[in-house]
């Protein structure tokens, strides 16, 4: 029977963001974004089961990235492979597999050239996770100078561009490709040629994105500080018209209370009245206020996982998140990792998983059953 790990490697070799080799020399422009899986017969027999990049840009005009690729493991011997492929690649192993922080330096460099910016691609981290019949690679690093920073405002997308705006490394998303771009805290998306839902713009595959001259797909987001003037160009006007009738509505509800108060105070020549206040034992004992449980589908995605650790005594196993929540492994470690770079929670990573606390929470008595 043919090993899924022989493919685990072979997908590797052929990952998106590799370089491309020629006669045994490296090119000078990394590969764009095509199909890790090759066609639909080829897919099917492979054990990936997606690759997600995600970008969130900083105030500074650097962004961090976080790069994972999540596969099948169906039994024990490709476990046990996987987990050897792994902890190769986080000691910095399996760079010439193409999943590696060189080939990010390489388009860094170029665009650099391109935008005029230093760029740098710094604080390199490789993590591997196993849990749920799944293994997941993830690779994040920071890069430095990724976006246009103005005025308050961050200008995303020009360092995806290319032969002075005429072409672009990010060229396509196949089948199983996700691209997430969040906005930086404290800010709001002012415009962007793509729709976003809370803050995130959410490309999958497969998808081309063109440049600017192939068309309106090319990725482009500008953002200002919040509360810093219009969220959106396109701003609906009867955004405006209904905040203002909210306003009328509050001043209406206060007069109309004073106007209660007045009506329903006793005059001096009334009888008084027979009620008398209800002693606290005549109360039923069970009536205390009960706090509300939280609707969890207004909740974000953060919150709500704030939400599961407040429920635990704030700390929770990685993979208990992801049978709680029922998201995907390598959704919840992404949505992990970017929670503990805005120190909402801290991860610590105990023999073969990740223990999740909330900020400040004591884990010397945490029993790792």
């Amino acid at each position: 029977m043919r090993s899924h790990f022989a493919l685990l490697v072979v997908l590797l070799s052929l990952l998106v963001l590799g370089t491309t080799v020629v006669a045994g020399d490296v090119q000078t422009r990394p590969a764009h974004l095509d199909s890790v899986a090759g066609d639909r017969t080829a897919a099917a027999d492979t054990p990936t089961n997606g690759t997600s990049i995600q970008i969130t840009p900083r105030p500074n005009g650097d962004a961090h990235w976080n790069v994972s690729m999540e596969f099948a493991l169906d039994n024990e011997n490709e476990t046990e492979a996987f987990e050897r492929l792994g902890t190769d690649f986080e000691q910095g192993g399996n760079d010439d597999l193409g999943f590696s922080a060189e080939t990010f330096r390489q388009i860094a460099n170029m665009e650099q050239a391109e935008t005029g910016r230093e760029m740098k691609i710094r604080n390199i981290d490789r993590e591997y996770s196993v849990g749920n019949e799944t293994g997941l690679l993830t690779l994040t690093f920071v890069w430095t100078n990724f976006t246009r920073v103005n005025n308050g405002k961050i200008y995303l997308g020009d360092a995806f561009l290319l032969d002075g705006g005429e072409s672009t490394w990010l060229r396509s998303l196949s089948a199983n490709q996700n691209l997430f771009i969040h906005t930086p805290d404290g800010y709001q998306i002012q415009n962007s040629n793509f729709g976003h839902a809370n803050g995130t713009i959410s490309l999958q595959g497969p998808m081309t994105i063109r440049s600017p001259t192939g068309g309106r797909d090319f990725v482009r987001v500008t953002y200002n500080k919040k509360n810093a003037g219009p969220v959106d160009e396109s701003t609906p006007w009867m955004m405006y018209l209904a905040g203002g009738l909210v306003f009328v509505g509050i001043i209406g509800a206060g007069i109309y209370a004073f106007l209660q108060r007045d009506e329903d105070e006793p005059s001096l020549d009334s009888e008084p009245s027979d009620s008398r206040p209800v002693p606290s034992s005549d109360l039923d004992s069970d009536s205390e206020p009960v706090e509300d449980e939280p609707d969890l589908e207004l909740l974000s995605d953060e919150e709500r996982v704030e939400h599961l650790l407040q429920q635990n005594g704030g700390r929770m196993k990685q993979a208990t998140i992801v049978k709680e929540t029922n998201w995907s492994n390598a959704k919840v470690s992404q949505l992990l990792s970017a929670m503990n770079d805005s120190d909402r929670i801290d991860k610590l990573r105990i023999g073969r998983e990740n223990l999740i606390t909330l900020p400040g929470e004591d884990v010397t008595d945490f029993d790792d059953e």
